[in-house]
């Protein structure tokens, strides 16, 4: 490796890698027919069209990317102070498309005939998943991070990160606090969430210390609260996404399943080339010399244009399809345990 913006690099790879794996397996792998309720998603009309227009940009965005990776990669020297943000947006275009993609399969999937859409529950499974990982990859990156490696910036994006992963999880717990039937799951869910949130401010105020003080204890003193909020918040995501809690997935016929399936098996083939591509950077960071990296690269970004050809194609067939505009994603989780009693009174 020839510099420290390298380790970084090859870092960055590593951590933006497997995030995207836990999404793609989340929202493709499952095929899990639920609508996707996030905070970029709801910014959309909850229409096919608008969810169609956004896959194509963030398609051009990461073309955009890849194309600059690639154009780095066969440079003399490549500039790898650069090649952190590059990844990052590549890992940040993949995962919006998969939420894209998985909340179009599930409004395509749902209009066929003789389906049932998903019913809303206590607890939105995806964002408080979502929520999880973005704590655990915020921990183990301080847990695998160097002295030197911890700089200023670095303390504001994980602190940043681990911020925004607490406001979602105290956001989607608060529903089912109010609304759990039991009143020993209600109080459970204070005290997962009371645990996540206390482990979580002594990590964040050992960050503050260490800031202070860039020191070996200091930064010890981090890493050993990590583990806590990891543990805490893996115990939380599985009490919480009991299925008790988090409503009745769509039921879907074999032929609107199938439907579902083509269209996140060809957002997964995207997917998988920028996993690939961000292992064949890692590598080449690596191991400068062996010019199969380079080749590696040139062939992920290949594969993953072909792959958002067939995509966009394979949505295309469903232009003339009108939506319901009640399979928004806005739909209000407030209503979710009076319609799981009425269903399940039926």
């Amino acid at each position: 490796m020839t510099s420290d913006y390298a380790r970084a690099v090859a870092v960055t790879c590593d951590r933006c890698q497997s995030k995207m794996q836990l999404i793609s397996e989340m929202l493709l792998l499952s095929c899990d027919p639920r609508p996707v309720n996030t905070e970029e998603m709801q910014q959309l009309d909850g229409s096919f069209q608008s969810c169609k227009k956004e896959i194509s940009l963030r398609l051009k965005d990461l073309s955009k990317t890849i194309q600059s990776v690639s154009s780095q990669v066969h440079t003399v020297s490549v500039i790898w102070a650069d090649m952190s943000v590059e990844i990052q947006n590549l890992s940040d275009c993949a995962i919006l498309i998969m939420e894209c993609c998985s909340f179009a399969a599930y409004m395509i999937a749902i209009n066929s005939a003789d389906c049932v859409k998903a019913v809303p529950g206590l607890i939105d499974k995806y964002q408080l998943c979502r929520a999880g990982i973005e704590l655990k990859l915020s921990c183990t990156r301080l847990k695998r991070s160097r002295l030197e490696d911890i700089t200023s910036q670095v303390l504001v994006e994980v602190c940043s990160s681990i911020s925004k992963a607490l406001a979602v999880m105290t956001e989607c717990c608060k529903n089912a606090i109010e609304n759990a039937k039991d009143e020993s799951d209600q109080d459970q869910f204070k005290l997962s969430l009371k645990s996540v949130t206390s482990s979580a401010s002594c990590l964040l105020a050992s960050v503050k210390g260490f800031q202070n003080n860039s020191n070996t204890n200091y930064l010890n003193r981090v890493i050993s609260f990590c583990d806590p909020v990891i543990t805490s918040s893996h115990a939380l995501v599985t009490f919480a996404t009991e299925e008790d809690f988090v409503g009745i997935p769509a039921s879907l016929t074999m032929e609107a399943r199938d439907k579902q399936k083509y269209v996140l098996g060809a957002c997964m083939s995207i997917v998988s080339g920028s996993i690939q591509m961000c292992k064949s950077i890692r590598d080449l960071a690596y191991d400068m010399i062996n010019t199969r990296h380079r080749e590696r690269v040139t062939l992920c970004s290949e594969s993953i244009d072909r792959s958002s050809v067939q995509l966009l194609d394979l949505l295309d067939k469903y232009n003339i399809i009108e939506f319901d505009s009640s399979t928004e994603t806005s739909q209000s989780s407030n209503h979710a345990s009076t319609d799981l009693t009425a269903l399940s009174s039926q």
